[in-house]
């Protein structure tokens, strides 16, 4: 049986661990072995003293760890590879892809609107051919002016007046030209008057609003001097004439009897 190597110590970092195994005599499963087993005595928790708090189950915790880590050490199926069966390959089922599934619906899409584009380019071309030849209703030679009038009996009610105020004598162009122009003579003229009648009441408006304007300034001036006449007489009789006010006031509280005072 070979010897256990002893755990490093505890200086060593466990990312070197891998330059204290022996490199010569040990295949890469041992070697593998020894270094997931100095990791795992590495990792194992430490025991916590006795009567702490939770020491029972961290106690139980740590024994399963070292069950675990002595099984991995007996056992060298759980580091060695080579002992290890190939398993199946299983075929994996390919999807498509969303963006190659999106665009094939956009390409059968286009070429819908495509095949309806063509059709509708081939009924526009077959409209576009010359329409097969007809003769003409008139002759060239032909005075459109001496054709006779349609029948009236052949036409509705209001096609017949219809054509009875464009071809008859009575409605022709230049009768209703004369009328119209006489209409917006007789209009123009009427609204001249107007327009001279409205302006003039307008000037007469306006001078009387000028005039009422400078009489009442004059009668507001009037009112003024007769008030400052009669408030001046009114002094001259009560002899206050040349006496401030407060004189005035004070000599008047001198007459009022002393229960009104």
């Amino acid at each position: 049986m070979r010897k256990k190597a002893a755990l490093p110590h505890k200086e060593v970092s466990a990312s070197e661990f891998y330059k204290h195994i022996e490199s010569e005599g040990l295949p890469e499963p041992r070697r593998m072995k020894q270094l997931l087993t100095w990791c795992g005595e590495r990792s194992l928790s430490e025991k916590p003293p006795l009567g702490s708090r939770n020491s029972g189950a961290i106690l139980g915790a740590r024994a399963i760890q070292d069950q675990l880590l002595k099984d991995f050490q007996s056992k060298s199926q759980f580091s060695n590879w080579f002992d290890r069966e190939d398993a199946p390959v299983v075929e994996a089922i390919k999807q498509p892809n969303p963006r190659n599934i999106e665009h094939a619906l956009k390409i059968e899409q286009l070429e819908e609107r495509i095949k309806r584009l063509r059709e509708q380019k081939k009924m526009w071309l077959s409209l576009k051919k010359v329409g097969p030849d007809l003769e003409p209703l008139f002759q060239d030679t032909e005075d459109a002016s001496q054709l006779p009038p349609p029948d009236e009996s052949l036409l509705d009610p209001n096609e017949a007046r219809m054509l009875q105020a464009l071809a008859g004598n009575d409605s022709s162009f230049e009768k209703l030209q004369a009328q119209t122009t006489s209409c917006m003579q007789n209009a123009q003229a009427k609204l001249q008057f107007r327009i001279d009648v409205l302006a003039d009441s307008v000037h007469k408006l306006e001078r009387r609003v000028t005039t009422a304007g400078r009489e009442a300034d004059q009668v507001l001036e009037r009112s003024a001097a007769r008030l400052k006449e009669r408030d001046e007489r009114e002094k001259r009789a009560s002899g206050t004439r040349d006496l401030p006010i407060m004189e005035v006031i004070r000599s008047l509280s001198r007459i009022l009897p002393p229960e009104d005072r």
